[in-house]
């Protein structure tokens, strides 16, 4: 048996969980990032309408905080970071523009909006400022992925590898030569798409990061007092390499080879995609 004691306590629990069951429900939350993509397009096509300047600056900057908003809440696509991006170059945020293209491209390399946006984007970059190179004999080699949709690309290599399993089973049976020579070439395009995802999907952004800040100093040293490094500040959108982290100070190379110390704050890596 139950006592009285234990009775009272059984019956406060089930009047507290009866009247939780009874509050109403919070939907913060449960709308998911949606309502941040909407809120970030209507600030942006405000910012299109807008005739003043301060006006536009605004409205984009709001956008790009609505598309960070989404990204957070669990949106963090290529496209949504393109449209990022795109609010972030419209609000005159070179280096968050900049940042957002080149995690577009992290998630998607064949993403043609950032791809393009991005070049548009370095175009503004002070001519002496260096920015990474085009592309290499992989890339020229790899031309054919720019038409291929990420789906297509899988089926083109599921065809090749069956095509290549079918006429080398043919080739063994038969001893066809034609099967044979089949059998390789279909063999070669399955490896040679299989290559190209593995290419483009190593971390060719690894260790690479961006400047955030409007400008900042390059110093010799990790200290404030060191001596300057450049005669010229680097301003926002600089792309660079990461060398070393020393508490605070990131030892970085620009995409010529120099190097120099800069403060860990001003900088946010192309990979860190979520908070």
């Amino acid at each position: 048996m139950i006592g009285p004691t234990k009775q009272r306590t059984l019956r406060w629990a089930a009047a507290v969980i009866g009247l939780a069951l009874l509050l109403p429900v919070s939907n913060a939350g449960a709308e998911g990032p949606e309502r941040w993509i909407e809120s970030a397009i209507s600030s942006y096509d405000l910012g299109m309408e807008s005739k003043q300047r301060d006006e536009r600056l605004r409205h984009f900057a709001e956008s790009e905080r609505f598309f960070r908003a989404a990204i957070e809440n669990g949106a963090g696509s290529a496209d949504t970071w393109a449209n990022l991006g795109n609010a972030a170059l419209q609000a005159e945020r070179l280096g968050p523009a900049i940042l957002a293209y080149r995690r577009a491209l992290v998630l998607a390399p064949d993403h043609t909006r950032a791809s393009q946006n991005l070049v548009h984007a370095r175009g503004l970059l002070p001519e002496w400022l260096p920015v990474p190179s085009k592309g290499g004999v992989l890339d020229s080699f790899f031309f054919w992925r720019q038409s291929l949709s990420e789906s297509a690309r899988a089926q083109g290599a599921a065809a090749c590898f069956a095509i290549a399993a079918l006429a080398l089973a043919i080739a063994i049976s038969t001893r066809l030569v034609f099967a044979r020579y089949l059998g390789a070439l279909f063999g070669l395009l399955w490896l040679g798409m299989l290559g190209s995802d593995l290419f483009y999907s190593g971390s060719k952004a690894s260790g690479e990061a961006v400047v955030i800040v409007p400008e900042v100093v390059g110093r010799a040293a990790d200290s404030i007092n060191a001596p300057l490094r450049f005669g010229e500040s680097l301003p926002s959108g600089t792309e660079v390499r990461i060398l070393e982290d020393r508490g605070g100070w990131l030892h970085i190379e620009l995409h010529n080879g120099r190097d120099a110390w800069l403060v860990e704050s001003a900088v946010e890596p192309v990979e860190e995609l979520s908070p």
